[in-house]
């Protein structure tokens, strides 16, 4: 089971982040938006979907908005997509680990220039 929740969160990734991509043209989000992760419950009733958004933090509020509305559309499109007998119920979920990561490598490099410059 666990590895067909893997295959199916894959699945997901790679469809909702076509799908988004073919939305943004649209204007309907802020800034670049990412599908980072996908994470289905056990009974496949629910996904929660991990997005980043490289823009402003009003894009990434637009972003959020736009996501809220259009999840069941999105659901809707993956159920034409898809040949699955259910198809779960997204929730959208900001994911800031990407900058993190950033500052955490910006940390880096200033210890780094420290260190070169002590030397």
């Amino acid at each position: 089971m666990i590895d067909r929740i893997k295959r199916l969160e894959t699945l997901f990734l790679e469809e909702i982040n076509t799908l988004i991509t073919k939305m943004a043209a649209n204007g309907d989000f802020g800034g670049f938006v990412t599908i980072t992760a996908v994470r289905l419950s056990k009974d496949l009733a629910s996904a929660k979907v991990f997005f980043s958004v490289f823009g402003s933090p009003e894009d990434k509020i637009k972003t959020q908005n736009a996501l809220s509305i259009l999840r069941k559309e999105i659901g809707a499109k993956l159920r034409g997509r898809l040949h699955l007998k259910r198809i779960p119920s997204f929730s959208f979920e900001f994911d800031d680990t990407p900058e993190k990561a950033s500052r955490v490598e910006s940390i880096f490099q200033v210890i780094e220039k420290e260190k070169h410059d002590a030397e």
